[in-house]
């Protein structure tokens, strides 16, 4: 089995929390599956929400958009996602902004001050496993990214962000042969057990992350459905569902 792999930076990223705060907008810590489906579907060239919408006033709701087209086709992908961030983090700073375009607020001037949360210098392997999804698409999308090509520009959750793909290649994935003592990617909290005690690395201070981040949408809202996500070095008992955990280039890999 084979998984396109790609290092995945940036100088800045905002991955938007739709939870509302009346004096900043915040970020979610890592890229999350729907952002990264969003980046890999602005390579190919497949339409997102702005699209759907226009759809769904023109065609009223049916089976082709009920979703953003880039989830519609690639939401069946397993993605692997490998922070590089310190224990798992990146630093955060509130970055302060106007929108002046005179129908951004309601009060006097029109002036609007925006504060957004954003990550700084945030840097990621990723891993995109073929799953169900056809293999044409899959195919075109190897292509294009060992090509460098891309429809549209990629971005890290908005276009303030411009993001940089590089070192593309192709992985070859090993079932685990071994115990599973931990991963280096983000994986679903709930689906491990942990050891009573112990790191990956015995001379390591341990250290653990998790924050609650989207892995799929609902149907015709298209709200987030999330899950608590984690990345520690702590040591690990049992993994419940060991058919998404592969190996390779020397990393234990989770894939969502």
């Amino acid at each position: 089995m084979e998984a396109i792999a790609f290092e995945l930076s940036g100088k800045t990223a905002f991955f938007k929390k739709p939870d509302v705060n009346e004096y900043a907008y915040f970020t979610y810590s890592h890229i999350h599956k729907i952002a990264l489906l969003g980046l890999i579907g602005s390579v190919l060239g497949l339409g997102g929400y702005w699209k759907q919408y226009r759809s769904l006033q023109s065609k009223g709701e049916n089976a082709l958009n009920r979703y953003p087209e880039f989830f519609e086709c690639l939401h069946s992908i397993g993605v692997s996602i490998v922070p590089h961030g310190d224990r798992g983090y990146f630093p955060k700073k509130i970055q302060s902004f106007n929108n002046s375009v005179g129908y951004a607020s309601q009060e006097a001037g029109g002036n609007l001050i925006v504060r957004e949360q954003w990550l700084e210098n945030p840097h990621w392997t990723i891993y995109l496993l073929k799953n169900k999804v056809p293999s044409n698409l899959y195919n075109q999308l190897t292509e294009s990214l060992l090509n460098r090509e891309t429809i549209f520009i990629p971005y890290l959750g908005k276009n303030d962000h411009p993001a940089t793909i590089s070192q593309v290649r192709v992985a070859k994935l090993e079932e685990l042969s071994d115990e599973i003592n931990g991963f280096d990617s983000l994986f679903p909290a709930a689906d491990v057990v942990y050891a009573r005690r112990g790191t990956i690395d015995k001379y390591s201070t341990p250290f653990y992350f998790s924050e609650w981040m989207p892995v799929n949408l609902t149907l015709r809202t298209n709200h987030y459905i999330l899950n608590e996500l984690a990345h520690t070095n702590k040591r690990i008992q049992e993994v419940r569902d060991k058919s998404k955990v592969f190996q390779t280039e020397m990393k234990t890999l989770y894939f969502i």
